[in-house]
């Protein structure tokens, strides 16, 4: 049992927001726990073999966070052998079953630490546990898995990445190019969170969610179809929105299922959507996130259903991911 863990951790209180995975606020919703229990679900017997380390890039690879340049760069690498991605939004079969979500496991979590080794096993404990509980579903539908690769710079401009280059003006990100999750040190606002583990845990269970859509071919699809409607276009701009709105949808589903498992405590899980209703675009930025009220509300959804279908944003009105 962690509780304890992430309990001491929850002593911090945000009172302000910069940028970490989208544009955050101070929190001002309730802190009241959500009274329902997250379903789980038992996947069929699967005769998958180990998990791959890494996993080759779609046709095409961007930086998917916010507030960061992105690269598209045109890849070409053989097929590899097994389950294949399946380049498609709306008919994914991520969303195939309307039973489809996580199982609930309990996992175990070390200390949160601001130095670089505390982060970095911090981050490899939370890939860990999301493996556990993606890679089951991924095989029940018959797509591809790998583990993705971790960077935990103390400051972005250490790490240039195939997506970003020589850029550090980013915050935590994935890149699909390398299969790889980015938590910079310097970029996540630890001088802010201070030691509140579980707000940490959720920007990375965000980033997951990208890996997610990599693995299953959901950003491929969205790659080509953004850039055959423009990047900037209102179109591209849509498109980048529902894209990021369903990793939020895949990062609550996560924390909700473990919740649920009691790796954390419904009020840690409830602070997770409070400081989730803080952030998204700002007046101003770049409409490529979504609105504060939606990019709250898509993780609410995955937190409390846990299922996939509802994450599915690519058959929702564009009312409800402007």
């Amino acid at each position: 049992m962690l509780l304890a863990v992430f309990g001491a951790l929850l002593a911090v209180v945000v009172v302000a927001g910069l940028v970490v995975f989208a544009a955050g606020r101070s929190s001002t919703g309730t802190s009241a726990s959500p009274t329902f229990s997250t379903p789980s679900f038992s996947y069929p017997p699967t005769t998958a073999g180990p998990v791959a380390t890494s996993v080759a890039a779609p046709p095409t690879a961007a930086a998917r966070t916010s507030r960061v340049s992105r690269t598209t760069t045109a890849t070409t690498s053989a097929a590899p052998a097994g389950p294949q991605q399946v380049a498609a939004t709306t008919d994914n079969p991520l969303f195939a079953d309307a039973d489809y979500g996580l199982q609930n496991i309990q996992c175990g979590y070390p200390q949160w630490g601001s130095d670089q080794a505390s982060a970095q096993a911090f981050f490899e404990a939370a890939r860990s546990c999301l493996d556990q509980m993606w890679q089951p579903l991924l095989h029940a539908v018959g797509l591809p898995f790998s583990t993705p690769n971790i960077a935990v710079p103390v400051h972005a401009a250490d790490q240039p990445s195939p997506c970003t280059g020589s850029t550090s003006n980013y915050a935590a990100f994935y890149c699909s190019a390398n299969s790889t999750i980015y938590m910079p040190l310097d970029k996540i606002q630890i001088d802010l969170y201070g030691n509140d583990a579980v707000i940490y845990l959720a920007v990375f269970a965000h980033e997951y969610g990208h890996h997610v859509q990599a693995l299953s071919g959901i950003m491929a699809k969205e790659s080509r179809d953004r850039y055959n409607a423009g990047q900037s276009s209102p179109v591209g701009a849509e498109l980048s929105r529902r894209l990021e709105l369903e990793a939020q949808c895949f990062g609550g589903m996560f924390v909700g299922s473990s919740q649920a498992a009691g790796t954390i405590t419904a009020q840690q899980g409830q602070h997770t959507i409070n400081d989730s209703y803080t952030r998204g675009d700002r007046p101003g930025d770049v409409r490529d996130h979504g609105t504060t009220d939606h990019y709250g509300g898509w993780w609410a959804q995955g937190y409390q259903k846990n299922r996939t279908q509802p994450c599915n944003t690519w058959l929702a009105a564009s009312g409800d991911v402007s």
